[in-house]
């Protein structure tokens, strides 16, 4: 302590405690620009630390620099290659514009345009559709008058009149009337109507109830090259040359066209055991318990049509086949097909005249 040095009596008293507030005089200016001019220089120092403050905060930089802040992001595009933004001319966005309004306008004429034609299109249908409703009722009303005067007469010369190929047909019926009563009906309606073609010839098949039966009776008509509607009155009554009964029993060895049921079969007897030459069939009749069995070659045109008619269709056919059985045959059922005559019970053609017996 004794080594300290105490202040002289000029400086005793200057300083101050540290909690203690300081005043200074004012001296003279030329003293008060040198105290200034001895004091460090702040500019240097402002300087250093707004560069630090830049370096440490970058968002700054890229907020005055949009392009630099996306290079710093990983997001920077190619800046060489932009142009300066263009503006759109104003000519531009009128004709773009008038382009618009003209596509909306061309798109509402083709709607209504549209809506039109749906419009013609639908009365066209409707107007066809009443044209077709009246010719089908033109029709049922034609087809219930011829029906009304087929059924209800018992004469044979009369019912001829309605049926088809009555010039040769008529000796057929007269025939078959001998052993059957011609007996008349009276006509209740029409079931139903079905259009059908048989061999390109147009037809109809009709469901007729009659007063007194339960079961409607199947006609079918032919609507006529002349404008009449005739009855298939041969398939109507599954016309036969003779009786089954009496053909199992007299064994006839002339030809005769027959209405029958076919199915393949596999049953080989007596005068037809060649396997590699006939082909059997099973040959039923309506309304008959009796049955034939038929042979027919396999190398003819009719044996090769008629195997690939059965193959393609399953179960019994309604065919006309021409049947004969051969002299001094021993079985009782077994007879050969000579000829397919049709694939319906229908004969289209007058010239083609049934084998009478």
């Amino acid at each position: 302590m004794t080594n300290q040095r105490r202040p002289s009596g000029g400086e005793q008293g200057i300083t101050p405690a540290p909690d203690q507030e300081v005043v200074r005089l004012p001296g003279p200016e030329s003293d008060l620009a040198q105290e200034l001019d001895a004091l460090p220089s702040l500019e240097g120092e402002r300087k250093v630390r707004m560069q630090v403050d830049r370096d440490l905060n970058p968002m700054e930089e890229m907020e005055a620099d949009p392009e630099a802040a996306a290079e710093e992001l990983g997001v920077a595009w190619d800046l060489e290659g932009r142009e300066p933004e263009k503006t759109t001319p104003m000519g531009w966005l009128v004709l773009i514009g008038v382009l618009l309004l003209v596509m909306g306008l061309g798109g509402l004429f083709m709607l209504i345009k549209g809506e039109k034609e749906e419009t013609r299109k639908n009365l066209a249908e409707q107007e066809e559709r009443r044209k077709q409703s009246g010719d089908a009722q033109e029709l049922l009303e034609r087809v219930e008058q011829v029906v009304r005067r087929y059924l209800a007469t018992t004469s044979v010369e009369e019912k001829s009149k309605h049926v088809r190929h009555r010039a040769r047909v008529l000796p057929l019926m007269r025939e078959y009337y001998q052993r059957r009563e011609l007996t008349s009906a009276r006509f209740q309606s029409i079931g139903d109507i079905k259009p059908a073609e048989v061999e390109n010839y147009p037809f109809f098949g009709i469901d007729v109830m009659i007063e007194g039966k339960s079961d409607a009776q199947l006609l079918l008509i032919e609507d006529c090259a002349d404008g009449e509607l005739r009855f298939d009155w041969e398939s109507e009554v599954n016309y036969q040359p003779m009786a089954i009964s009496d053909y199992l029993e007299k064994k006839p060895t002339e030809a005769m066209d027959f209405r029958v049921y076919v199915a393949p079969d596999t049953f080989y007897s007596y005068e037809f055991t060649d396997q590699e030459r006939y082909q059997p069939l099973k040959l039923t009749f309506r309304d008959e318990d009796e049955f034939l069995f038929g042979y027919i070659e396999k190398g003819s045109a009719d044996g090769r049509g008629l195997a690939a008619l059965l193959g393609a269709k399953k179960g019994y056919l309604p065919l006309r086949l021409r049947l004969r059985f051969l002299p001094n045959t021993r079985s009782r059922r077994s007879v050969l097909v000579e000829k397919v005559l049709a694939t319906s019970w229908v004969q289209i053609e007058e010239s083609e005249s049934a084998v009478q017996p």
